[in-house]
This record gives structure tokens, C-alpha cells and sequence, in this order.
């Protein structure tokens, strides 16, 4: 599945696994075009599928995952199997992940289990010189008045750049925004260990608020054309709040689980649903995040 955002833009959901409306991955059409973002392993053969129909794979002249998270950057091995030409350009602190993913498997393993691997499929290494680093600031003109301006955004991930449409002022953020997902009208915060880092992601909320974009591509999920602002707004507001809630909870000696109740109570209350009707990739997005406030709270107590 796929739609057309404006001309040259258009969101292809990745059907993670094989679901709709998950996972968003976004292709940008000049003369030369790129892909942002690009799904689990699992989802190659879908993106594969849907770009043949915009117009042919081959087509595809870089490969920009945000980050290297297996849901952004999994199946990048694989499409890029079937686009010899294609550059992949890569935040500098990630490309290493992309060359040998063991590390980033191990640690997808730890956190979301064997069953749920199987169903994420396995990434596959890219040689090096497919690769290009990108450091603060890489400029990229596709031609016919697309260009994209990649800069360093972390917050979410210590390996996470967000891409800039400069004409359209559409913002593809990755995961430096909350989660969107229909039926919640409200951000839920994307906070998973071992990268969260509360601070650098407030830094990354405010520099996209003086930035003043026309509209975030979020890649879960979906364009935010209205009342851009005050959606970033509230991801402060929530992470200031979820933060708090975390560190109270580790000085006070308290589990993790106490800060993830916390904040699936959070959710309840925000979205008017019975705690047993949150869709399950709610419950586990709220999870991860829960577990990235938990580790980043411990981490700045021992600092002190």
C-alpha cells in the first residue's frame, strides 16, 4: 500500500508484520530518487512490491534509514540487493551496524524475544563501500527542486538523523517524534534503551519547533499536517512527565514495571480506552519506552 503525500512524495507502508499502518517508509522523487526509511528485513519484499508499482526499484538512487533500528533500517541489506547502484547514507554513528548487524540483532533479541525475531526476519550486511557517513549536516539535491538537508537528531538513538524536504518544509523525523497511531490523538513518547538520552531529545523536539515545518512524516504513522507545533509541544510535555515519573521511581528503589504501569496508565486516560482494548503495538511501544526511562533515570542517578 501506498499514497501519494504531494508530488514526488509518497508513504509506503512497509506492512510490518504484515500489518497495516505501522511502519512508514517514504520515497522522495526528483530527478534521482531516495528512500527514507525502509522497515523490518521481513518487509523487503513489500517496499519491493510497492516501489515496482511508483514506478520500478531500480529507480532508487540512495537508501536513507534515520536510524538503525530494525524497523527503520532492517531490511536495507535486502533492497539494496536489488538496486546495485543505490547509495546507502547512513548516520555516522550507525554505519558500523549496517556492515556487522550481530550487535543490533543481539540487542533487538533482548529486548523484543525469539518469537518476535522470527517474525522481524534477519537483516543482511552491507559491504562498506555501499555505505556513505553522514556526520551533523549532509545536503542532498535529487534534482527537479527536491532537496534534502540530513541532520543529526538524537535523543531517541545516538545513531539518529532526520531529512529535511527544503521546498515542501516537510520534516521526515524518524523516531526523534512520539508515536501516532490512528485512534490516539496524542504522541506517545519513543524512549527504548540503550539510546534514549531525555535531555538530547527535548534539544531535538525544540530545534524541529523553531524550525516551523509545514508538516512531520512520521514513521509511525503518517503525515501530521495540523497543528504541527502544538503536536511537538505536547511530545515535551510528555516526555518532561515521563521522565519525572521514571526518576521518582528508581530513587525511591521501585521496578521498572512500576514506571511502565505508570505510564500505560497515562495512555488510558489520555485515549478514553479500556486498558484490555490498547492495541498490543501500543502496549509494547509503551513497554520499550518505560524500559528506556528506567535505564536513563538509573544512569543519571549514579551520575550525581
Amino acid at each position: 500500500m501506498h499514497a501519494k503525500i504531494s508530488d514526488g512524495v509518497f508513504l509506503i507502508d512497509t506492512l510490518a508484520a504484515g500489518t497495516t499502518g505501522l511502519v512508514a517508509s517514504y520515497l522522495i522523487r526528483g530527478d534521482r530518487s531516495s528512500l527514507v526509511d525502509a522497515g523490518y528485513p521481513s518487509s523487503a519484499n513489500s517496499v519491493l512490491g510497492e516501489l515496482q508499482v511508483l514506478g520500478g526499484a531500480s529507480q532508487v538512487d540512495f537508501l536513507i534509514p534515520t536510524h538503525v533500528h530494525l524497523d527503520h533500517a532492517g531490511s536495507i541489506g535486502h533492497l539494496a540487493e536489488a538496486m546495485p547502484n543505490a547509495r546507502v547514507l547512513v548516520n555516522e554513528h550507525g554505519l558500523k551496524h549496517l556492515v556487522d548487524p550481530s550487535k543490533l540483532v543481539e540487542t533487538a533479541a533482548r529486548l523484543f524475544g525469539d518469537k518476535a525475531m522470527s517474525v522481524y526476519g534477519a537483516p543482511r550486511p552491507l559491504p562498506r563501500e555501499r555505505l556513505q557517513a553522514v556526520a551533523e549536516l549532509y545536503r542532498l539535491d535529487l534534482g527537479a527542486g527536491k532537496r534534502l538537508r540530513m541532520f543529526y537528531t538524537p535523543g531517541h538513538a545516538w545513531h539518529h538523523m532526520s531529512v529535511l524536504l527544503e521546498k515542501e518544509r516537510f520534516l521526515i523525523t524518524g523516531d526523534a517524534v512520539g508515536v501516532s497511531y490512528p485512534g490516539f490523538s496524542f504522541p506517545i513518547p519513543a524512549t527504548p534503551p540503550p539510546g534514549f538520552d531525555e535531555e538530547r531529545y527535548v534539544k531535538t523536539l525544540t530545534d524541529f519547533m523553531n524550525m516551523d515545518p509545514a508538516a512531520l512524516l512520521l514513521p509511525h504513522f503518517g503525515p501530521v499536517r495540523e497543528n504541527v507545533r502544538v503536536f511537538l509541544e505536547t511530545n515535551v510535555q510528555m516526555i518532561r512527565r515521563w521522565g519525572s515519573v521514571a526518576a521518582e521511581t528508581v530513587k525511591a528503589g521501585k521496578s521498572m514495571d512500576r514506571i511502565f504501569e505508570a505510564f500505560m496508565t497515562d495512555v488510558v486516560n489520555r485515549s478514553g480506552m479500556a486498558r484490555d482494548k490498547i492495541p498490543e503495538h501500543v502496549t509494547r511501544s509503551v513497554k520499550l519506552s518505560a524500559m528506556g526511562c528506567y535505564t536513563y533515570a538509573q544512569e543519571k542517578m549514579a551520575r550525581q
